[in-house]
């Protein structure tokens, strides 16, 4: 089995992973994508036929099983075991995880067989579905991890605390923005006229605008609140969380105070050539999730190596991040209402179309 992870990023360099960009302003696919989903599948099964998923026994294994991760915590975190502990040896010759940076990548990935499972923000997903990639969703994992930080006076919940203020939201357009801008209005504020809003494009500059004084308020994931607040205490300021996101939606909503904001995705036919693999994967993670959710020594210790942080910090930050493994067909009801609901904000930002059956993987 090889072992490819590249740890790319710093500890502040990952912070910027954590705004997990998305597909509102993706440009169209490639000419010839309309047929990637043959050349993915060959590619990513080695040419298997349904007659290799007869018995564990005659399983023909593909060549190689790369999982594709944005390099954020709550991505990588249920991975991190997910070529080292062996459950999947008997599907793969070799296993292996790599990142990426940005959609376009991601994108080429799945098209080029470069990818044999990937995780994405909720609506990337179903982006890439409704332009034409064959994309299976095979389950959400990552279930809201959005805080909004201000002064330590200030009411929490109270949203006519924002009125008035200034507030840094860092990728605008992108799953922050899109779910802040929905409960705004929500609780009756105008983005345009009640607040003044900062859109910051790099969360590091986030961070050094609340240490700075700059803004005294910002809407950040984890692990970015988290390491936010730390850095302004050290500088002498008493933040924070005023809203938990995840609350906010619910009482928004009159349902759960969770959505589901990211999951994993398969190619199609390599899901269609290989029914089995799905749920083997979504095994795993759900192995390593309970493990992360545990507070597994030996798991707190790798994601902290992982992310060059100390194991104290990755043990506050577990519970924020709000993990937890559920197959695509029992999450469906709630992923479509959250893409509905932040259609209210941009209409485009899954392709306009609720992807059909055949995009939920069994």
């Amino acid at each position: 089995m090889s072992h490819t992870i590249r740890t790319r990023v710093t500890a502040i360099a990952a912070l910027a992973a954590l705004t997990l960009a998305g597909c509102s302003s993706d440009p169209e696919p490639t000419a010839d994508s309309g047929t990637s989903g043959t050349s993915t599948a060959t590619a990513a099964s080695g040419g298997a036929t349904g007659t290799d998923r007869e018995s564990d026994t005659d399983r023909q294994k593909i060549p190689r099983l790369r999982a594709y991760l944005h390099s954020t915590m709550a991505f990588g975190a249920p991975m991190i075991n997910f070529d080292k502990d062996g459950e999947l040896r008997e599907y793969a010759d070799e296993i292996d995880v790599d990142y990426w940076d940005s959609v376009d990548q991601l994108r080429a990935a799945m098209m080029q067989g470069d990818a044999q499972v990937a995780a994405t923000p909720a609506y990337t997903a179903a982006n890439l579905y409704n332009k034409g990639i064959d994309v299976r969703l095979i389950g959400q994992v990552v279930w809201g991890m959005l805080y909004v930080l201000g002064p330590d006076t200030a009411e929490e919940g109270n949203w006519d605390e924002l009125k008035g203020q200034k507030v840094a939201v860092v990728m605008p357009g992108e799953m922050v923005d899109l779910v802040f801008s929905y409960l705004l209005a929500e609780n009756g504020l105008d983005k345009e006229s009640d607040i003044t809003y900062v859109p910051v494009n790099d969360p590091r500059q986030a961070v050094g605008m609340l240490a700075k004084g700059e803004v005294d308020w910002a809407v950040l994931p984890e692990h970015l609140a988290t390491v936010a607040l730390k850095k302004t205490a050290e500088s002498g300021k008493n933040l924070k969380r005023v809203f938990n996101l995840q609350e906010e939606y619910g009482k928004a909503t009159g349902g759960p105070a969770r959505f589901p904001m990211a999951g994993l995705i398969m190619p199609g036919e390599l899901v269609d050539a290989h029914p089995e693999l799905p749920a083997a994967i979504l095994d795993e993670v759900t192995d390593t999730t309970a493990k992360v959710n545990g507070g597994d020594d030996a798991t707190i210790k790798a994601i902290a190596e992982q992310y060059e942080m100390p194991e104290q910090l990755v043990r506050d930050i577990i519970p924020r991040l709000n993990l937890e493994v559920v197959p695509a067909s029992e999450s469906r009801k709630q992923y479509e209402e959250f893409l509905k609901i932040l259609a209210t904000v941009n209409p485009d930002v899954y392709g306009g179309t609720l992807p059909d059956d055949r995009f939920y993987a069994e």
